[in-house]
C-alpha cells in the first residue's frame, strides 16, 4: 500500500504545471519555468523533485529539478533546492558552462534574494546547482506567490571554447571573469519592514476607526492625484508649514481592506489570503479601491483573481463590479461562463437573474443571445451552402 507521503506526492505532481518561455542567444539562452500548485508541491517529502521540463542551448538540453522540501541531505531541511542538468546523462567530457537561477516577482522581474550565479564549470556530472537555493521561509516570504503560483528562471551559458591543457584544465576565457553575486536584500520586504515599524511616517489616515501610519512621499508616488494634492497641494503647503504631520480621513471603506491597499502600494504585492472566500471578497474590495486611486496594477491584480473564482455564487457581483469599474477581462470571464447553457438555466432558476433590475446582468444575457443566434444563423448557412 503507498505511504501517505506517496499519495501526497503523486497528487502535487498531479496538480503542478508549468509553462515555458524560451529567449535563445548562438550559445546562450533562458528557461522561464511558471509553477502553479505550490501549496500542493511542497507536501512532497525530503528528497523527492520534480522536474519541470527541458529547453536546448549550446547543441544540448538541459533540464531543471525543483525540490520543494529540499534535497536529501541534512543541510537542505526546510529549503528549495534547484538544480540544472545536462542531457540527463552522467560522466562524459566536461563542458564548459555558466548557471544561474532566478526568483521573479510578479512583475516579471527577477527578486535579488532569490538569484544566485555560479561561475563557469565543466559539466561533466548528472546535475549542479543549489542545495540550499532559498529557504522555505524566505521563499513564502519573498512576495514572489500569486494564487499558489510562482515562476523561476534559468539562465544557461555554453562557453565558445573547449580545449583542456595537459593537466585537463578546461580552458575557458570566461573563467578568468569574476562573477559578482549581488547581496541578499529585497526592496519589497525592506518598505514593507518601514511601513509597519512606522519609522519617519508623517501622515496618520483614519479608516473605520482604526489609525494607520504611513508616508505622505510613498503615497504619493504610487497614488492618484487625489492623495498627491492631499500631501503636497498649494492648501496643504500652508497648513503644514509649521507642522510637517498630516492627518487624512478616509470613509466608505473598511480598514481591513485599506491595510491590504497600503501592502500593496509599499510592496507591489497582496497580502497572503489561504481562504478562498476571504480572497475573493478582498479582491471585489480591493478592485474598487484601487480604481478610486488610479492604482491600474492592483486593479489587474484583482480582476485576475476574480476571473479565476467566477462561479454560480460570485457571477452576479462579479457582472455589477464590471458596470462600476469597467473590468473587461472580468465581464469576458462572466460571459464565457453563463455563455455555457447548463450554467444560464442554472443561474436564472436559482437567483432570479432575468427578474432583477440588473442592467449588466440584462445587458449580458443580451450579448449571449445575440452571439448564439449569430453562431446559429451561420450554422445554418454552411449546412445550406454543403447540401447546394
Amino acid at each position: 500500500m503507498a505511504s501517505s507521503a506517496s499519495r501526497a506526492a503523486a497528487t502535487a505532481a498531479g496538480r503542478l504545471s508549468h509553462s515555458t518561455t524560451v529567449v535563445m542567444g548562438a550559445k546562450s539562452g533562458h528557461h522561464i519555468f511558471r509553477v502553479k500548485g505550490y501549496s500542493q508541491a511542497k507536501e512532497l517529502p525530503n528528497g523527492q523533485y520534480m522536474n519541470l521540463g527541458a529547453f536546448d542551448v549550446g547543441g544540448h538540453s538541459w533540464s531543471v529539478h525543483y525540490y520543494p522540501n529540499g534535497i536529501d541531505c541534512a543541510e537542505a531541511v526546510g529549503c528549495v533546492s534547484l538544480f540544472v542538468c545536462r542531457d540527463g546523462k552522467l560522466g562524459g567530457s566536461g563542458m564548459p558552462a555558466r548557471y544561474s537561477f532566478s526568483l521573479l516577482g510578479q512583475d516579471g522581474e527577477p527578486v535579488a534574494s532569490g538569484t544566485g550565479i555560479r561561475p563557469t564549470r565543466g559539466f561533466n556530472m548528472e546535475r549542479y546547482g543549489y542545495r540550499c537555493f532559498m529557504t522555505r521561509d524566505e521563499f513564502e516570504r519573498s512576495g514572489c506567490l500569486k494564487v499558489d503560483s510562482f515562476a523561476i528562471r534559468c539562465d544557461v551559458f555554453v562557453a565558445a571554447r573547449e580545449h583542456q591543457d595537459a593537466a585537463g584544465v578546461l580552458d575557458d576565457p570566461t573563467t578568468t571573469t569574476p562573477v559578482v553575486v549581488p547581496p541578499k536584500s529585497d526592496l519589497q520586504k525592506d518598505l514593507a519592514e518601514l511601513l509597519w515599524s512606522k519609522q519617519g511616517a508623517d501622515v496618520t489616515i483614519e479608516v473605520g476607526g482604526e489609525t494607520f501610519h504611513a508616508h505622505k512621499w510613498l503615497l504619493a508616488a504610487r497614488s492618484s492625484p487625489e492623495f498627491r494634492e492631499k500631501f503636497f497641494g498649494p492648501t496643504t503647503q500652508k497648513k503644514t508649514s509649521a507642522a510637517t504631520h498630516i492627518h487624512i480621513q478616509i470613509d466608505d471603506m473598511e480598514p481591513e481592506v485599506f491595510k491590504s491597499l497600503l501592502h500593496f502600494m509599499y510592496t507591489d504585492t497582496l497580502p497572503k489570503i489561504d481562504d478562498e472566500e476571504a480572497l475573493s471578497r478582498m479582491a471585489s474590495c480591493l478592485l474598487a479601491a484601487a480604481d478610486r486611486y488610479k492604482l491600474e496594477k492592483l486593479m489587474a491584480m484583482c480582476e485576475e483573481i476574480l476571473c479565476e473564482r467566477v462561479d454560480m455564487s460570485t457571477v452576479e457581483a462579479s457582472l455589477a463590479l464590471c458596470e462600476q469599474h469597467n473590468c473587461p477581462a472580468l465581464n469576458a470571464a462572466c460571459m464565457e461562463f453563463l455563455a455555457a447553457p447548463e450554467n444560464l438555466k442554472a443561474i436564472v432558476a436559482e437567483n432570479g437573474l432575468l427578474q432583477r433590475p440588473n442592467k449588466s446582468c440584462h445587458t449580458v444575457l443580451m450579448e449571449i443571445f445575440m452571439k448564439k443566434l449569430v453562431e446559429r444563423e451561420t450554422a445554418e448557412a454552411h449546412s445550406k451552402v454543403i447540401g447546394s
